[in-house]
């Protein structure tokens, strides 16, 4: 089902922020989870301060589920491995508008306006 493999390191891009992680979508149309955790190797406390909806990140994959869901992240890529990917892939991942979640935004905008 999936053309990916765990340790693989691919572009993704973020179509909601949850309070709990990012979900994001690959170039063929799978979606997967990068769990707060897994941004970075510290605390984060705001997750919306790490990652922005509909920018491109590079991920390493850590599993694929049986449906093909993918679980990844951010902080398990060596700078070697982020040097390398960077070599050998300058593609980008278009995003879909219709892929993009504003649910987040909607809660929090009438806060924000007042």
């Amino acid at each position: 089902m999936s053309k990916f493999k765990v340790g693989d390191i691919i572009e993704g891009t973020v179509i909601a922020i949850r309070k709990f992680g990012a979900i994001m979508i690959f170039d063929n149309e799978q979606k997967g989870l990068l769990h707060i955790s897994e941004v970075a190797n510290a605390y984060i406390r705001n997750i919306s301060r790490y990652l922005v909806i509909g920018k491109t990140y590079q991920v390493k994959i850590l599993s694929i589920e049986d449906d093909g869901f993918l679980k990844v992240s951010m902080a398990k890529i060596s700078q070697e491995e982020k040097d390398a990917y960077r070599n050998t892939s300058l593609k980008r991942t278009p995003v879909d508008s219709e892929n993009i979640d504003f649910t987040a935004l909607k809660e929090k905008l009438d806060e924000w306006v007042k």
